[in-house]
């Protein structure tokens, strides 16, 4: 998991001024679902390496640090790792080794396992991109002009929002919890700890709740209904915005040239 400090690294970020940072959103979100789309219908690890040395050169160019980049892959891929993992014994194909209790490991399923690592990485290390150079309300901004559900563009503009003040209220509820002693290492019973969790998490429903009702009540004297929708401004797409869009464009047609041909 992501924690909020490392959170508010990275908006901080993604706020950044530099020739990726200033590229359109909607460009930015078409760009990430172009490359996963391409690189989990592939199984040429050509393609991967030449994807991958692309999005690294991109996290260089947006002066975000590639190890720290890395290092966010790397939290992320254990999850599909997991997955990966099981696939050599499940998969039907060359028997390579029988373990006991009759479990085989194949070939065809360590080739599988291999494949969607790949293409785990390849994603996982586009997704990291676009987080690092696109700040959060911009996102909610790119699904909105790219007409996604008005609702939906909603709730995350609101998400965004909020994230940090609930966790401003988290902080301010453990602070008073600790300013009278509690902490889960003490040497109280179990039990009570227990309670005092409880407590924790029901305060935080609680204010989340009065916080919930306190926004609408301000949305509703401003004018909001269902129908409202979300301000953006008007922005022609720049030159910037056409290179990062073009590029991968075409870098995706000559390896699919190159798959036809047989090149590689």
């Amino acid at each position: 998991m992501v924690s909020i400090s490392e959170l508010r690294q990275q908006e901080y970020l993604s706020n950044q001024d530099s020739i990726l940072h200033n590229v359109d959103s909607r460009i930015k979100l078409i760009v990430l679902v172009l490359i996963i789309l391409f690189a989990v219908t592939s199984s040429n690890y050509i393609v991967f390496i030449v994807l991958e040395a692309y999005l690294l050169l991109l996290i260089y160019l947006s002066g975000i640090s590639i190890k720290d980049a890395l290092m966010r892959v790397l939290v992320i891929l254990p999850f599909g790792f997991f997955i990966a993992i099981f696939q050599p014994f499940i998969q039907p194909g060359d028997v390579l080794y029988t373990l006991p209790l009759g479990i085989n490991i194949t070939l065809q399923g360590i080739q599988f396992a291999e494949l969607l690592l790949a293409r785990l990485v390849i994603s996982i290390t586009s997704i990291v991109l676009f987080s690092y150079i696109t700040p959060m309300k911009d996102i909610a901004e790119a699904f909105r002009r790219l007409h996604m559900p008005n609702e939906f563009a909603m709730i995350f503009s609101l998400f965004v929002r909020f994230i940090f003040l609930f966790y401003d209220e988290l902080n301010t509820i453990r602070q008073a919890q600790a300013s009278r002693c509690f902490s889960l290492t003490n040497n109280t019973p179990y039990l009570w700890k227990v309670k005092q969790v409880g407590y924790l998490f029901l305060m935080m429903f609680l204010r989340a709740y009065d916080r919930g009702e306190k926004v609408y009540s301000s949305m509703a004297s401003r004018g909001y209904n269902s129908e409202s929708t979300i301000y953006y401004s008007k922005e022609g797409i720049s030159m910037h915005s056409i290179a990062y869009i073009t590029i991968p464009i075409i870098i995706i047609i000559v390896l699919v040239v190159l798959q036809y041909i047989h090149i590689i």
